[in-house]
């Protein structure tokens, strides 16, 4: 249930446009990503909102409360999952011209928990519009569908 609704409010809040950093280049999304999750992998959650917080859309105290139900939830996965230990770029996925989503898996000691980053085009560069995680394989495999 605290899944969903952390999912839920990501979402939601992700869809108030608020003034956010950009990057200029596609081919700067995935590298983004990748230091997002180098450092969930090293277990340094909060630095990894920090990167991220610069190129949401969801405005600051937004992002802080989404940051720390993220932080909550991640707490109880790791006493069931055990602790991180590495990463896996799954797929970059372009749609039209304007939207791009990135999946990564988290893996951890006895699961992998997936990450979705959704990036939106805007007029003066490539914004994070919105981002998930969660411990749920199953969309992962539609991917390869």
């Amino acid at each position: 249930m605290l899944l969903r609704i952390f999912i839920c409010t990501v979402l939601i809040v992700s869809s108030a446009l608020t003034l956010a950093d950009t990057l200029k280049s596609e081919s700067d999304l995935r590298p983004f990503v990748e230091s997002i999750m180098k450092e969930a992998a090293a277990n340094n959650l909060q630095k990894a909102f920090e990167i991220m917080q610069p190129l949401s859309v969801i405005s600051g105290a937004e992002f802080q409360s989404v940051a720390l139900k993220s932080r909550a939830q991640r707490e109880q996965y790791g006493a069931r999952y055990g602790n991180p230990v590495g990463y896996e770029f799954i797929e970059q996925t372009k749609v039209g011209e304007s939207l791009v989503r990135i999946v990564c898996i988290e893996k951890t000691e006895k699961h992998v928990m997936p990450w979705s980053f959704y990036f939106y085009r805007s007029p003066k560069g490539w914004t994070l519009n919105s981002f998930n995680w969660n411990d749920q394989l199953e969309p992962v495999f539609r991917l390869k569908q």
